[in-house]
């Protein structure tokens, strides 16, 4: 892991943590430039995890060690309270396992397109034997591998995704569908649920169990479902919006 620790003299701390196949780059891209024309108050923490951007060499083992080492960081610099947790998808599963090992007190959390499965090992296996048939079919014709990706993400996101899936450790590849078919939800009190916000694009496949999972889980937390798009979609092909929704339900 690569973390990125920006503005550090901001009194207010955000950190904000990527989904699969996305880096820091990505989110100060399509995320952070959007989110500071709205506000200028935030030191900004973002890491690329095990297996993305400047840590792309390295092997994701797990949520867990992702969340041990930046817990770890956090701590080392007094950082045991942060003002908003944002994470999407793989993100917000290693977001889990931070508030898991509670530790870090975070007063607004914002999740998009998190994954609620636990214990679906037969799903995950499957899931598993895709993801890598679709890798090995992509080196073969990494065109029709970008194609797919643009039409999900656009052009600008969709190119550096495909590069990024094709070049990726099939071990990572493994361990990362592992962790979000298995994941660890928290326990969260009504004070912080009351400042939790769950983002779907209402295509987003994991909306369904979502919205089954969160009334008898997080009773007090807001649900967003954000009309015609899919997984992590609205944040890159909307992203001014995006983060203004972001930062709108967090003040």
């Amino acid at each position: 892991m690569v973390i990125h620790d920006l503005y550090p003299e901001k009194s207010k701390v955000m950190l904000l943590i990527h989904p699969m196949l996305a880096s820091s780059e990505s989110m100060r891209t399509f995320l952070v430039e959007n989110i500071l024309k709205e506000t200028n108050e935030y030191r900004l923490i973002i890491p690329d995890l095990s297996g993305h951007g400047e840590a792309a060499d390295e092997i994701y083992e797990s949520a867990v060690e992702e969340a041990r080492i930046l817990t770890q960081y956090l701590l080392e610099r007094g950082l045991s309270e942060v003002d908003l947790g944002f994470a999407a998808s793989l993100g917000g599963v290693v977001l889990f396992e931070i508030l898991n090992r509670r530790k870090i007190k975070f007063r607004r959390l914002f999740f998009e397109g998190v994954s609620f499965y636990e214990n679906v090992k037969l799903g995950g296996f499957l899931m598993t034997k895709i993801m890598l048939a679709k890798q090995k079919k992509g080196l073969k014709n990494p065109k029709v591998a970008v194609e797919k990706m643009s039409r999900m993400f656009g052009s600008q996101a969709g190119e550096v995704m495909a590069e990024r899936f094709l070049k990726m450790d099939p071990l990572s590849i493994k361990n990362i569908v592992r962790d979000c078919s298995n994941v660890r939800l928290p326990k969260m009190d009504a004070e912080i649920q009351k400042s939790c916000v769950f983002s779907y694009g209402k295509k987003d496949s994991d909306l369904r169990l979502a919205r089954r999972k969160i009334p008898k889980m997080y009773l007090d937390v807001k649900l967003v479902v954000d009309e015609g798009y899919g997984h992590c979609e609205r944040m890159v092909k909307d992203a001014e919006g995006y983060a203004k929704m972001v930062i709108d339900n967090n003040m």
